[in-house]
């Protein structure tokens, strides 16, 4: 079973992550690109199509991107872009972006001049959680869902939809079960086996991932890792993190990931969206609109998950690691600190790069955050 664990975990890398996209194709299916987890990969997958996590390239040069962005861009963005020019993304037969902030609309702005892929829109999502706003946005929805519908000619009714939240929440049952073990003294996953398993949901068909991770989840369970019971348990807060290199270094400088606050790990898959017997597209925004991204105003929510999920998972310290000049996350940080000082739990900061660089200033960094946990013990 370890076999089938490590083949599930290496399915999101850099090497093997477009494996199900192309075999996708040999079935004469239909492969679109999503740009962001506030995007509902549900619609894409109710038209039998398989929604594609988008990610950049993980190499330093980017100097092709550079000639379209300035040097305070999202970083994220800059290395999508470099990939976008290199041609990594020319099998994708469509892309669906979202308006999370400016950024991301310049990236969708560029990616539609550039005329690369067959088919692509942009979704605009509310910044507010509100009953007038998931209106709004379930009407961005159906828009998304005539789109698409629209232009590679396929049905998108609501029993299809319906379906489609179906097993994406079963996915999201199964990786809680997963994330719960993170609360036992020594979790049978490292945070970098953590964040493997959500990026490969992203670039399979979720029926299939959740055949393999159901069928594992016995094994996981039982699994045993070697780590330090008396190691500090970190939340790792992030966000466009999908390079599994960020946790390693942070669980090499002598601490243990046990939970994380990322789009790219807990918040992919928040709660299940239940039974749906009138409107599929407003139980979609409903769902979505519940986010906690930065890009939210609701930020006194997301401060108070966060502290929720400090005492859940007996957490000794909270480590932010933005992707730098994501502005959202930016803005927030102090909000977000001064909330979590209020409770005595312990906070730091360091800016990132998306690609794995500057490892050893992090790491000293790291570990000097981790001399405060000692002496706040």
């Amino acid at each position: 079973m370890e076999d089938k664990l490590n083949d599930l975990l290496s399915t999101g890398n850099r090497i093997y992550r477009t494996g199900w996209a192309h075999e996708w194709h040999k079935q004469g299916k239909k492969v679109i690109g999503v740009l962001d987890t506030l995007v509902p990969e549900e619609v894409i997958f109710a038209a039998g199509m398989l929604p594609w996590r988008i990610q950049g390239t993980w190499q330093d040069n980017i100097s092709l991107a550079m000639m379209y962005r300035v040097p305070q861009s999202c970083c994220f963005l800059n290395h999508v872009t470099q990939s976008l020019l290199e041609g990594e993304f020319d099998f994708l037969d469509g892309m669906i972006a979202s308006t999370r902030d400016a950024d991301f609309v310049r990236v969708w702005d560029l990616w539609t001049s550039l005329n690369k892929t067959p088919f692509t829109h942009i979704l605009d999502i509310p910044i507010i959680d509100s009953g007038s706003a998931r209106h709004r946005f379930a009407d961005n929805i159906r828009g998304m869902i005539s789109t698409l519908s629209g232009f590679f000619k396929v049905d998108i009714d609501d029993p299809s939809l319906r379906h489609a939240i179906a097993v994406y929440d079963k996915s999201r049952t199964l990786l809680r079960q997963v994330y719960d073990l993170r609360k036992q003294e020594i979790p049978p996953l490292s945070g970098s086996e953590f964040l493997s398993l959500t990026t490969a949901a992203a670039v399979m068909p979720r029926d299939e991932f959740n055949r393999q991770l159901e069928e594992l989840l016995p094994y996981i369970k039982e699994r045993k890792v070697y780590a330090g019971s008396t190691l500090p348990r970190i939340l790792l807060s992030s966000d466009l993190l999908d390079n599994p290199g960020y946790p390693d270094l942070v669980e090499q400088a002598g601490c243990l990931i046990a939970m994380d606050d990322m789009d790219t790990g807990s918040r992919y898959f928040r709660d299940e969206i239940g039974e749906v017997s009138d409107d599929p597209a407003y139980a979609l925004a409903t769902h979505y609109l519940n986010n906690r991204s930065a890009r939210m105003v609701d930020w006194q929510d997301q401060a108070e998950h966060l502290i929720q999920c400090v005492k859940e998972f007996d957490i000794d310290g909270v480590l932010d690691l933005p992707d730098m000049y994501d502005y959202p996350r930016e803005f927030r940080r102090a909000y977000i600190e001064e909330k979590l000082k209020k409770e005595s739990i312990p906070f730091m900061s360091f800016e990132r790069d998306y690609h794995l660089a500057n490892t050893g200033q992090l790491k000293t960094r790291i570990e000097a955050f981790l001399e405060i946990l000692d002496s706040h013990s």
